[in-house]
């Protein structure tokens, strides 16, 4: 169907509405089977993910007239939009009535979804049933909407769309890169793992960006320099310190990105205002960073001399891949320390900015011991309540833990320092270093490996 092929990636997704777009064109062929087609598709996920292509895609393919409603009226009279939205579809069905952002529909939110709009949907949907009228609805928020509305009967079909992961994520870039006059080798891998998590709709405005970058400055071409910048003002929104002066900031461990679907995790820190800050910013980031490398290589995306979010310091982002693992979570609270170790073995001195640090480390190690156990089954109990005696066993356990993170990570770094310093270096000269840096300085040291 060459509705479908506007649809980049999310293979998946692709054959499921093809099914129903051929379910909706071809009725008969299913009817004389002695089944119906679904009532309703509802396509939900973040905005900027192509829940509007893809709603297109079968509208196109499905041959219906569509009857489309957004919520462009006040409350009363949108109401009586949606009933004469149904009326007009009813009347020249078989069609559709396409619900747009139809989490938009009322001023509801999670706790009030139960708003006048969508007891009218749940009405006409309930009224056209047996009259040909396919219902397709893209929502961003699906907890604003009662489950009334989206339980099957109203809503058969309903496909999360998520952000694009591996293999969608570098086809996605691919097309988008098509059509741009980067340099050669540019690797859309390498893109994928620093967007990952990210939208298609930023994934495009990144690397236009870049474009803009390149126009701007009158090259015959796009390079990386450019992405990475494109990248750090749009994502990260960071900080360009210029010849500025750091101050007290300690933004340090700063998190970015959603851990529950594997986007980068990272770290960032801050320092006092001083001539050696900036060294020691290098160090601390390098520290992660290598920690980092050596359990899981290939995860840094980026090193930023620069912080995030406007805030002054800098900052490491992580990939560590989609499926989560006991080697990923107890690395992450390794590598958290790396900043507090590679500052202490430099200057012999302790890490002023780690806090944020080291609360991560021991909420992760926590978080292991509570939900599964790896210091004792019995420990798991606190989920249900526990005494105050177990409670204590806990944070005993959870410090043991942080202890051995501890001497892990500089275990790590002292076989491994010629790596730190190349890194450090690195990022003081170029304030920013992306996954292909850090492997062509990777390759030039001898890597240790340590198991954990």
């Amino acid at each position: 169907m060459k509705a479908f092929d506007r649809i980049i990636g999310y293979s998946s997704i692709k054959k499921e509405l093809m099914q129903i777009s051929d379910i909706l064109k071809n009725r008969e062929a299913y009817e004389k089977l002695g089944v119906f087609a679904p009532r309703g598709l509802m396509l939900y996920g973040k905005p900027g993910l192509g829940k509007s292509l893809m709603a297109d895609a079968v509208i196109e393919a499905s041959e219906r007239k569509v009857f489309c409603c957004r919520k462009d009226s006040p409350n009363g009279d949108f109401v009586k939009k949606i009933k004469a939205t149904f009326d007009e579809a009813v009347k020249t069905a078989p069609s559709i009535v396409y619900l747009d952002d139809m989490d938009k529909f009322a001023d509801g939110d999670e706790r009030h979804p139960d708003k006048e709009e969508y007891v009218t949907i749940q009405s006409c949907i309930d009224e056209t049933k047996d009259k040909q009228v396919f219902v397709l609805a893209t929502v961003n928020n699906i907890r604003c909407l009662p489950p009334s509305l989206y339980r099957a009967g109203r809503f058969d079909r309903k496909i999360a769309i998520k952000p694009p992961y591996g293999e969608d994520a570098v086809k996605i870039i691919s097309y988008y890169l098509e059509s741009k006059q980067f340099v050669d080798k540019i690797d859309p891998v390498v893109i994928a793992r620093i967007m990952v998590g990210r939208s298609c709709a930023e994934l495009e405005t990144v690397i236009n960006e870049a474009g803009l970058y390149a126009g701007y400055e009158r090259a015959e071409s796009i390079t990386m320099d450019h992405f990475l910048k494109a990248c750090m003002h749009t994502v990260y929104n960071a900080y360009d310190d210029e010849d500025d002066d750091y101050d007290d900031d300690y933004e340090d461990d700063l998190y970015v990105g959603d851990n529950i679907t594997k986007e980068a995790d990272g770290y960032s820190h801050g320092l006092a205002d001083n001539a050696s800050s900036k060294f020691e910013i290098a160090y601390h980031e390098a520290g992660h960073a290598v920690i980092s490398e050596v359990l899981c290589p290939g995860s840094v995306t980026i090193i930023s001399l620069n912080g995030i979010n406007q805030s002054k310091g800098g900052f490491v982002s992580f990939y560590d891949g989609d499926t989560p693992s006991l080697h990923l979570m107890k690395s992450s609270i390794v590598r958290s320390l790396g900043g507090i170790v590679a500052v202490e073995r430099k200057y012999g001195t302790t890490d002023i900015g780690c806090e944020n640090d080291l609360e991560k480390a021991f909420d992760s190690a926590r978080s292991l011991i509570t939900g599964i156990g790896i210091s004792g089954i019995h420990l798991t109990q606190s989920l249900f309540g526990g005494t105050q005696p177990l409670r204590q066993e806990i944070e005993t356990a959870t410090s043991i833990e942080v202890e051995r993170c501890l001497r892990k990570a500089r275990e790590i770094l002292t076989l491994n320092w010629e790596f730190v310093e190349k890194l450090a270096i690195a990022l003081m000269e170029r304030k920013l270093l992306s996954a292909i840096d850090v492997d062509k300085i990777k390759k030039e040291c001898k890597i240790v490996p340590v198991a954990i």
